[in-house]
């Protein structure tokens, strides 16, 4: 007789992980499949003036906002509540017969890439030839989006961001009508970094250039002097003196040196950050926060004092210097989950290539014998010194924060260590800093070979 024998049925899995899994894994595929690919060819693009003379124009147009607004830079829901000092965009344009640059900084925390291509469309210049920074001041409005209500609610108020970009525009058109006959000259001074800034992750290794460029008219008024027409000065330091106890905006110390030199020698003062990554702070930090604004206006008055005594030594200006520029795309791959859960929140707004990577770019202008490199982000003074480096032996200033923000530029090599726990928040990923820093010392040999073939010329 047959037995009958039953199967206990099989427990069921239950089936909404997986789904939710594979909805998921589809979603990823296909974001990656339907981005546009990297491109096949990324070609480095270089320009070099004409045999005309120098010209040279300014421009400050006001950005300080009209009402309270998400600020930047430490915590996050941290509301202004009025202004202690202006906020300005601040342009430079110069130009050699139909060769022309400018440079625009600006008193704000940062901007990605892909909020100012418009920009560069509108405004027209050739890829390379417009410089867009940002100083880096924790006491602006937020331009990334990083500092609203997290984590749904991003600090961008959009109609002060198309203000702003309205003011560059507006800015570079003013310092174009403005453009005369010019000669410059340069020269770095050598900071004593003690009670000014300090790294605080790697003390004792800062770059302590400040980097001072003075334009001024090559016709004299009736005094016999020369007008000033634009001085530029770079230091690698985060203009954070205010703290996040305080609720006011500010363009932080930059905001006196500028003032300082303006009423000193006049025409338009800009500020630029250098190499200020990882991280470079004032020695101020540290002080009780009922005297943060006087170490505002004393670092910034110093700092000051630097560039003016070093202007008034200035014997070498010239009108024909070499201008020239470099230009070159640059695709870092992101690895920042924190960066794409920003992304997928609608926090940041930004386009990825590929299999995920994001565009950016570096540039090397030569302006007679300073060399300039922009950098799209906060580099730390190592990496910043290899670029200054492979300028071989020229002045070189370094502009961070430079047509993008993506945060902190690392070292590969102590990428890992507990020192950067917090940077690493806030970087792309581990090669960026690296492959930024490389690529500029790319443009630098490529500099030095165009220098010895116009010798050759000649």
């Amino acid at each position: 007789m047959l037995q009958r024998t039953t199967t206990r049925p099989r427990p069921r899995r239950p089936i909404a992980p997986i789904v939710g899994l594979s909805v998921c894994l589809c979603w990823l595929c296909g974001c990656s499949l339907l981005r546009p690919p990297v491109p096949a060819r990324i070609p480095v693009s270089f320009d070099v003036s004409q045999g005309d003379r120098m010209h040279a124009g300014a421009a400050v147009v006001d950005i300080t906002p009209d009402r309270d607004l998400w600020l930047a830079g430490f915590d996050t829901a941290r509301r202004s509540d009025g202004v202690h000092d202006p906020l300005s965009v601040r342009a430079l344009v110069v130009t050699r017969g139909f060769f022309r640059i400018t440079l625009v900084a600006l008193d704000l925390i940062g901007i990605q890439r892909q909020e100012l291509l418009p920009i560069f469309e509108e405004l027209g210049y050739p890829a390379g030839h417009a410089i867009i920074a940002c100083t880096h001041t924790h006491s602006s409005p937020d331009t990334l989006g990083l500092w609203g209500r997290p984590p749904f609610v991003g600090g961008v108020d959009g109609e002060y961001f198309a203000r702003v970009k309205d003011a560059i525009i507006q800015a570079v058109r003013e310092a174009e009508r403005n453009l005369q006959p010019a000669e410059m000259a340069t020269t770095s001074i050598i900071v004593n970094a003690s009670g000014i800034g300090r790294n605080l992750r790697r003390p004792g290794i800062e770059d302590r250039d400040c980097v001072i460029v003075h334009f001024r008219a090559t016709a004299r008024d009736e005094q016999n002097t020369q007008a000033t027409i634009a001085t530029l000065v770079e230091f690698g330091c985060h203009p954070e003196v205010i703290g996040s106890s305080h609720a006011q905006v500010s363009a932080d110390y930059p905001h006196w040196l500028r003032k300082r030199i303006e009423r000193s020698i006049g025409g338009a003062a800009i500020y630029v950050s250098g190499a200020l990554g990882g991280l470079v702070s004032p020695e101020a930090r540290s002080i009780p926060a009922a005297y943060e604004w006087h170490e505002v206006e004393r670092i910034g008055v110093h700092l000051s004092r630097v560039a003016l005594n070093a202007i008034h030594e200035l014997d070498n200006y010239s009108s024909s210097g070499l201008l020239a520029t470099w230009h070159a795309p640059l695709f870092l791959a992101q690895e920042n989950t924190l960066y794409d859960i920003a992304r997928w929140t609608g926090i940041i707004d930004r386009d990825l290539f590929g299999s995920g990577y994001l565009e950016t770019e570096v540039n090397l202008w030569q302006l007679g014998p300073l060399s300039i490199a922009s950098i799209p982000g906060e580099i730390t003074p190592d990496l910043g010194l290899r670029i200054k480096e492979a300028m071989d032996g020229s002045s070189t200033m370094l502009i961070g924060l430079a047509n993008d923000e993506l945060g902190y530029l690392l070292p590969d090599l102590d990428y890992d260590l507990p020192i950067y726990r917090y940077e690493r928040t806030l970087c792309v990923g581990r090669n960026a800093g690296e492959l930024v820093t490389r690529r500029l010392e790319l443009l630098a040999r490529l500099a030095r070979q165009q220098a010895r073939a116009v010798r050759l010329q000649h």
